[in-house]
């Protein structure tokens, strides 16, 4: 029984310290600085960009 579980516990820490396949050097990747806030606040109410009027006939329905 404890020769089995001499076994397990050595494959186990073989596994674990080849790394499941991970090469080169461990870093941390660099975080990109945040974004300074908007001077002015969005518009509210209101369509930004503003839009056209949009057309009153259906495209589709027009005879050429």
């Amino acid at each position: 029984m404890i020769a089995i579980l001499n076994r397990a516990l050595s494959i186990t820490l073989l596994i674990a310290l080849v790394g499941c396949g991970v090469r080169g050097p461990l870093y941390l990747p660099t975080v990109p600085p945040v974004p300074p806030a908007p001077l002015e606040p969005e518009p509210k109410g209101a369509l930004y960009p503003p839009q056209t009027p949009a057309t009153t006939g259906n495209p589709s329905s027009v005879k050429q």
